[in-house]
């Protein structure tokens, strides 16, 4: 074979060879081709670039802000179910009990009554107005308000909530409940996935609420416990439901005006806006009403009907609750007001078994169960199942119990809604004080107070020498004649920081000089005759030792003066009384004047430490005197009164009255009487106590006749005045 035969035969094989592999390619491709059918081709542009490292960092934290999609509802026939079923929604999902809530909301099917309360409650989130309940207390009013605020957020119902509690911090707990039960209870977390799947991923991490996204948006959650005091639910594209606002304010913090995100409230929740404190002051219950009403009024879109609730118990007659309930001062109210105790029983069988309560529980109940078709003859509950069945027979044992652990008063208030005025209690004001002038001029003596004239001087550290000059009459009829204060306002009785040893040196001659200011101070009858002073009362409480000597030289330049020390009602000394007594007794039957003489609540005594007899006195009830005095009209019986025709001559004097206010009077076996004062915080009450003293002065002294009991009165609906504020004293040398 040639050369050229050689090279033709091996062209013709390599040329096999590449149409063998050509065909074993092809046979390959369509392989691969029939292996991908049915999935991504593959890419025909040309490869991209790699990520910087920045670009990756970016791409690594938006996969970590990002929550992913909103699993579906896991029971959307149920959730629409109670869309508009505010009973259905409590009753499905207020029972639950999970990991971080091992109580339920619900204990119980709800009663009756209280059933139609929720569906009055659904119609004002769902249509607005104004709803006011009055319940007992503890009776479950506030639960369904929490369950009514998770209903209206997770339907959309309403997108800015308002709760008010007495107090931020209580007003908080109450909001703090509300966002944990949303996105820790599973049944809720099933049915609402859009809430709880962003709510739950952000409660290990609240910093994740700035940055997280669902589906590559915000969901623009946020906790603000600092400043604005508001949570905001998750927002979620695609549910319209989403992004309430949930905030809480106390009943002292201004609550109109607020604005969050440009968005204005339309629910009010308003929980028992006041304390105990708050009920029983007037200006305090008149800010609660003022800005309860602005808020609810004022705070809403102008455009939408507003809607607002508030449960409240009963405190004191005249209390926030009470207010809101009236429909002449609030028609504007829609108000409810339930009693534990519908209809009572029998009072004999009830009266009977209080009775053998405070014997002998077990035996009382025991009673009970043997009588008690009689006991509970004719009676109404409010709830029959509100009880405990291991310990109570019925919801009326219940409620008897209740009444004999509470006492009537709070019972009666807090549990029937029908508040009552402590006994004694009474309202003053310093317009009213300031007032009772009895028209006769400076210097002459009404006729009506024909008895004496006596003064009495109160010793302050920071005040100084205050002092009055009264004249007494029959029926327990006083005339504030002069009164003042040395040395003048504004400057202090020694230099500020001046040692205790050295205080007597600046004391000492005060007492003197005032003594003699009001030794000759000229007064005279209605017929002209000339009048003097008959004695002076120092108040010994401060300085005793000074006093107490001052006294004694008084009496040898004879000035007749004693000193005195007020005592409260649970200090005051009943055994020393009851001996002055006797003892004034004893000095009468031989025909004798006893320095040691009692009259009524005070009595003179002889003092171990200082030389010298002093004057002991219950200063809660002749504080009590001598408020109540001004509540009848001047130079009537019973009365104090002012000088002259110009009530506004009388204002510091009036308004230092009124600055100590009778909170409580209370009956006690050990002590007779107890009383309960509240001072004005930041606000002298010297010439208030220098009433009282020139009072019992004159009581001492058979001035003042003696009665049994306390002349009593209201003055409610009267007109504070403004109080002047209290300067600040600078010595003067």
């Amino acid at each position: 074979m040639t050369k050229e035969e050689r090279l033709e035969k091996a062209r013709e094989a390599q040329a096999e060879k590449r149409r063998q592999r050509a065909e074993a390619n092809s046979r390959a491709l369509a392989a691969l081709v029939r292996h991908m059918v049915g999935t991504r081709p593959l890419p025909t542009q040309p490869p991209q670039r790699s990520l910087s490292s920045t670009e990756r960092s970016q791409r690594f934290r938006a996969r970590g802000r990002e929550i992913g999609a909103i699993p579906r509802c896991r029971h959307r026939r149920v959730r629409e179910k109670y869309r508009y079923d505010l009973l259905g929604f409590g009753l499905t999902y207020g029972t639950e009990v999970f990991e971080g809530m091992r109580k339920p909301l619900l204990k119980r099917r709800p009663s009756p009554r209280m059933v139609r309360f929720v569906r009055q409650l659904q119609d004002k989130i769902l249509h607005g107005g104004l709803k006011h309940v009055r319940w007992p207390r503890g009776k479950g009013k506030t639960t369904w308000v929490k369950i009514a605020i998770i209903w209206a957020a997770l339907y959309g119902h309403k997108f800015f909530m308002v709760v008010v509690e007495k107090t931020k911090g209580m007003a908080q707990v109450v909001v703090d409940e509300i966002w944990n039960r949303i996105h820790l209870s599973p049944r809720l977390s099933a049915d609402f996935p859009e809430f709880a799947v962003p709510m739950h991923d952000v409660m290990l991490s609240p910093q994740r609420m700035r940055v997280q996204t669902c589906n590559g948006k915000p969901t623009y959650m946020k906790q603000d416990v600092s400043r604005f005091h508001y949570y905001k639910l998750p927002t979620v594209d695609g549910y319209p439901n989403t992004g309430a606002i949930i905030a809480w304010r106390g009943a002292d913090q201004a609550l109109r005006g607020i604005n969050i995100d440009s968005a204005r409230p339309d629910f009010f929740f308003i929980d028992d806006p006041q304390t105990e404190e708050d009920a029983r002051n007037p200006k305090t219950v008149a800010k609660i009403e003022k800005e309860i009403t602005s808020a609810v009024l004022g705070s809403g879109e102008l455009s939408e009907r507003i809607s607002a609730v508030m449960a409240s118990t009963a405190i004191e007659p005249n209390d926030v609750s009470e207010t809101f309930a009236d429909p002449q001062k609030h028609p504007e109210w829609e108000t409810e007001t339930e009693r534990l105790v519908v209809t009572f029983g029998p009072k004999e069988e009830m009266s009977t078994y209080l009775k053998m309560m405070s014997v002998d529980i077990h035996a009382a109940h025991a009673y009970y169960l043997e009588h008690q078709a009689e006991i509970e003859k004719g009676v109404e509950m409010m709830d029959d199942g509100d009880f405990n069945p291991a310990t109570e027979a019925s919801a009326y044992e219940h409620a008897l119990y209740l009444l004999f652990t509470m006492k009537a008063t709070s019972f009666y208030a807090e549990m029937q809604m029908i508040p009552s005025k402590a006994q004694g209690i009474y309202k003053i004001t310093a317009k009213l004080v300031r007032e009772r002038v009895n028209g006769v001029p400076f210097g002459v003596v009404p006729r009506e107070c024909d008895q004496g004239l006596l003064a009495f001087v109160d010793v302050n550290a920071s005040a100084g020498l205050c002092w009055e000059i009264a004249a007494f009459g029959a029926g327990r009829r006083v005339a504030t004649l002069a009164y003042g204060q040395y040395p003048a306002e504004g400057q202090r009785l020694y230099p500020e920081g001046l040692p205790e040893s050295a205080i007597p040196g600046y004391l000492a001659p005060a007492l003197r000089e005032v003594a003699t200011r009001i030794m000759g101070t000229p007064f005279a009858d209605a017929d002209g005759n000339p009048l003097h002073v008959g004695g002076i009362c120092f108040d010994g409480g401060w300085q005793t030792a000074t006093v107490a000597t001052e006294v004694a030289n008084l009496n040898a330049s004879g000035i007749v003066a004693v000193w005195s020390k007020g005592f409260s009602s649970k200090e005051y000394s009943r055994n020393h009384h009851e001996r002055a007594a006797a003892e004034q007794e004893e000095a009468a039957k031989k025909g004798k004047r006893s320095p040691i003489k009692a009259a009524e609540e005070c009595h003179t005594w002889r003092s171990n430490t200082f030389n010298g007899i002093f004057l002991a006195f219950n200063s809660d009830y002749w504080k009590e005197v001598s408020q109540t005095s001004y509540l009848a009209e001047p130079l009537a019986s019973s009365s104090s009164s002012f000088y002259g025709d110009d009530p506004n001559v009388h204002v510091d004097f009036a308004q230092e009255v009124c600055n100590e206010e009778l909170q409580a009077k209370e009956r006690s076996t050990r002590y007779g009487s107890i009383w309960t004062w509240k001072k004005s915080k930041g606000l002298p009450n010297h010439f208030g106590d220098v009433h009282a003293g020139v009072m019992v002065y004159g009581a001492i002294r058979a001035y003042f006749d003696p009665i049994a009991s306390v002349v009593s009165g209201d003055c409610a609906g009267k007109q504070l005045v403004a109080r002047k504020k209290r300067r600040r004293y600078v010595y003067e040398g």
